[in-house]
């Protein structure tokens, strides 16, 4: 029998649920919780206290975390999350740039990602999803560099190793032509879709679609995926794809283990990325979590079947 959506509305909280796969967005907490069969898969955070909304934890099936939120020496890195830290606009004929990475320095030069609403949190057998508008602007003066229209989607797993998630941002420049640099200093920038790992996850190992291991020989280097897996039990690790219709696909990856462990899907890897008042620029990624070793022909066959996924209704 086909199961349908269910919609449930509390005083501050509402869930929706097809089948085993749910998403519970909790007003109050500002988060959104998705859960397969009672099993908890991520939490969207997408509150004031944020600097930029995005998911903490993020499990495996087995329900172990993958990310790390806020770290003492990285307050910065939040989970998995979308930012960049150099974007460039130009004002009196001087470019100034905007940090939407990092949270610290004078405000004339750092960013905020504003959650303004959803659009959506719907659910159909098979696969969940929310659909959040969110405005990058300076802290200054809260001039709109950018709007962003973000599509987060937990699809029904297939097998009890792994699943799969999309993460989808359309950012159009709001008023003015913009530039979105590299890491100043870096010859690979960190800048993108980035996901800092639990401590207990530092020192793990990558791998990606070109067969290439090791974090030397992946850093920098463009992929159709690329993933990391924990060095110690319980092993477990993610990796995230590169959608083709995405520009400059393969992505650049920045790749790093000494220290913390971080990969990053990096649009402005190499080189930066113009984009003129008006323009959209679309970036689509999945990311699998997985629990045991990172496996070539898993990797390989998950990429295949997220690129087959449906589109959203």
């Amino acid at each position: 029998m086909r199961k349908v959506l269910v919609c449930v509305l509390l005083a501050s909280a509402t869930v929706v649920q097809a089948a085993e796969l749910e998403l519970a967005v909790d007003r109050a907490a500002s988060t959104v919780k998705a859960a397969w069969d009672g099993r908890p898969l991520f939490v969207y955070n997408y509150g004031t206290d944020v600097p930029k909304p995005c998911i903490h934890p993020l499990y495996t099936p087995a329900g172990r975390e993958l990310t790390l939120n806020s770290p003492a020496d990285h307050v910065h890195h939040r989970g998995l999350m979308l930012a960049f830290g150099n974007v460039m606009v130009t004002e009196g004929g001087t470019q100034v740039h905007v940090d939407f990475w990092g949270e610290a320095g004078a405000p004339e030069g750092l960013g905020r990602i504003v959650h303004k609403s959803f659009e959506g949190v719907n659910a159909v057998e098979g696969r969940a999803w929310l659909i959040a508008r969110n405005e990058w602007r300076r802290r200054s003066d809260d001039a709109l560099l950018l709007t962003e229209r973000r599509e987060i989607t937990v699809f029904r797993p297939d097998s009890p190793r792994c699943y799969l998630l999309t993460w989808l941002s359309e950012l159009t420049a709001a008023e003015r032509d913009l530039v979105i640099g590299g890491t100043p200093g870096r010859d690979v920038s960190y800048y993108g879709l980035g996901l800092r790992v639990p401590r207990d996850m530092d020192g793990g190992q990558f791998l990606d679609s070109e067969g290439r291991s090791g974090v030397e020989q992946v850093n920098g280097q463009r992929a159709r995926w690329c993933a990391y897996t924990s060095p110690n039990e319980p092993v477990r690790g993610f990796a995230m794809f590169d959608h083709p219709d995405n520009p400059r696909y393969p992505t650049g990856w920045f790749a790093m283990n000494t220290d913390f462990g971080y990969l990053t899907a990096s649009l402005v890897a190499h080189e930066p990325y113009p984009l003129a008042a008006g323009q959209r620029l679309r970036l689509c990624y999945g990311v699998l979590a997985f629990d045991g070793p990172a496996d070539a022909a898993l990797l390989n066959q998950q990429y295949q079947r997220w690129l087959q996924l449906p589109a959203t209704p």
